[in-house]
């Protein structure tokens, strides 16, 4: 182990500072005038509170407020919030918001929902939904510009749940990308460190843009990169490094594994003696699966990671990069310190930069 160990103060004084939604056939655009806001990762569902009660919320908590993979504690991949339809006109700003759902039973044509749908949709759409079953439509900018709403439309009841099951896949993909384009905005208000982007080039052979805001961290060693960017109550981190590519086997669970330990064991601890970092899969999985990243193969891990002998735990997530020009390989990981916040979205920033790397 290196002579020189920076040791990682992990405690808040150090923290001063749809791709296709099933049966769409329609994507119209209304023409408001007030912007559209809200938190990121936040959706307001829209239906009738008798739809509601009827199976539809519990199905809504299953499919959008699913736990984001992965946290220490859990997390959903979308806060919802539900609303009756009527609640827009009476107070305007539940129509200022950037992301709705708007579930319809259509045969209830009493339903104020029903009828919202039909004043939207055009009269196609709703005759398909009734021959069919189900439907979906997408529109923009109904209340305020910047939003998007996405109608799952049943003939009935039971269409409409059934429908639901199959569809919210590409209906989570779609507010996704919305706010991953949200979140790449925040991430990089404070523009790109070209300087930063420059070392993690010349050293560990891989291009990275490095939002602002960001520090190197003094090791002892060019062989390995620390970056971290400290803000109220949280701690970003990403590490860069390359090993020699040997065999395909390191491209696996286990050779991310390998390399995370021995960097969080050499170079990550807490104030307290003999403690270092380390992967905790025991109490919580470690998730893999092969991908790509900017065209090159790579294995992205997501975790836990804990301080050995002491307290400390957050959430990370690595990619394993193949250089197969230069037979090597590059590992880039992002954790998160942020005792008693939430941490959803400050992994998705960390993870806005992890995904900006490509092999040079």
């Amino acid at each position: 182990m290196s002579a020189y160990r920076y040791r990682f103060l992990f405690i808040l004084a150090c923290c001063v500072g749809l791709a296709s939604c099933g049966n769409e056939r329609l994507e119209s655009t209304f023409s408001p005038t007030p912007s559209a806001f809200g938190k990121i990762n936040s959706l307001v569902v829209i239906a009738d509170s008798s739809t509601w009660k009827a199976g539809v919320g519990d199905s809504v908590a299953y499919f959008f407020e699913a736990p984001y993979i992965i946290l220490p504690q859990p997390e959903p991949i979308f806060d919802v919030r539900f609303i009756e339809p009527g609640r827009v006109v009476a107070e305007p700003t539940w129509g200022q918001l950037r992301n709705y759902i708007v579930l319809a039973d259509l045969s209830d044509t009493d339903s104020p929902t029903t009828q919202m749908v039909l004043n939207d949709l055009t009269d196609e759409k709703i005759q398909q939904v009734r021959t069919e079953g189900f439907g979906t439509a997408v529109a923009k900018n109904k209340w305020a510009t910047g939003q998007q709403l996405v109608y799952i439309l049943g003939k009935n009841h039971n269409e409409l749940l059934t429908g639901m099951s199959n569809v919210y896949p590409g209906v989570v993909r779609r507010l996704q990308q919305g706010e991953d384009e949200r979140m790449r905005v925040t991430t990089y208000f404070e523009g790109v460190n070209r300087r930063l982007g420059d070392t993690v080039r010349q050293l560990a052979g891989a291009s990275l843009e490095i939002p602002g805001g960001y520090d190197r961290v003094p090791l002892d060693t060019d062989s390995v990169i620390w970056l971290r960017k400290e803000v109220q109550g949280a701690s970003l981190n990403i590490m860069v490094t390359k090993v020699p590519y040997r065999s395909q086997d390191q491209l696996s669970k286990a050779g991310l594994k390998e390399i995370r330990n021995r960097l969080g064991r050499e170079y990550v601890s807490s104030t307290t003696e003999n403690t270092y970092m380390q992967i905790n899969d025991t109490d919580l999985p470690l998730f893999t699966e092969s991908t790509e990243l900017n065209g090159a193969f790579a294995i992205e891990g997501r975790g836990i990671w804990e301080i050995e002998n002491d307290f400390l735990a957050g959430p990370f997530v690595s990619y394993l990069l193949n250089d197969t020009e230069d037979n090597e390989l590059v590992f880039v990981d992002g954790f998160v310190y942020a005792p008693g916040r939430k941490k959803r979205d400050l992994m998705e920033e960390v993870v806005q930069v992890i995904r900006s790397a490509t092999v040079n």
